[in-house]
């Protein structure tokens, strides 16, 4: 093989191992958790609480959220909704950090798979809220960090 063959060879091996790599934020290197609120009917905002209840010093890095629901709208808190604040239903410093909108009155489920998470401030709760009657469902994946 020639020189020329060789060096493109190596460019594209390179670039191949560049493209296969994680990425910075698919680097975990805290501690992984996975918080799950099961079926539930609530229509007023809820803890997600076990692994999502707030840690002392450390920051939640979501990286996948999965929230399902037999119905929507379009409302305010009426379509899937996270939100980050202190105390038992995030009452203080409460903030909307994600929400998706749906159709209106429809079966939904919207999964999403972050290449770069959502970073919450440190110490928080996680909360969550769909005010349209129906059932819901709610995993969120991600690790803590400092």
């Amino acid at each position: 093989m020639t020189r020329g063959r060789w060096g493109w060879l190596i460019a594209a091996l390179l670039l191949a191992a560049l493209v296969q790599s994680p990425t910075k934020a698919q680097n975990f290197s805290g501690q992984p958790i996975s918080c799950t609120v099961p079926v539930s009917t609530a229509t007023t905002i809820q803890a997600v609480g076990g692994d999502c209840a707030a840690k002392p010093g450390l920051r939640l890095w979501i990286t996948d959220i999965n929230f399902s629901s037999s119905a929507s709208g379009v409302a305010a808190d009426s379509f899937p909704t996270l939100k980050y604040g202190t105390g038992t239903t995030c009452g203080t410093g409460t903030t909307v950090f994600w929400g998706a909108f749906t159709a209106a009155a429809v079966q939904t489920a919207v999964v999403e798979n972050r290449t770069v998470p959502l970073i919450l401030p440190v110490a928080v709760d996680v909360c969550w809220i769909n005010t349209t009657a129906g059932s819901k469902f709610l995993v969120i994946s991600g690790y803590y960090k400092p």
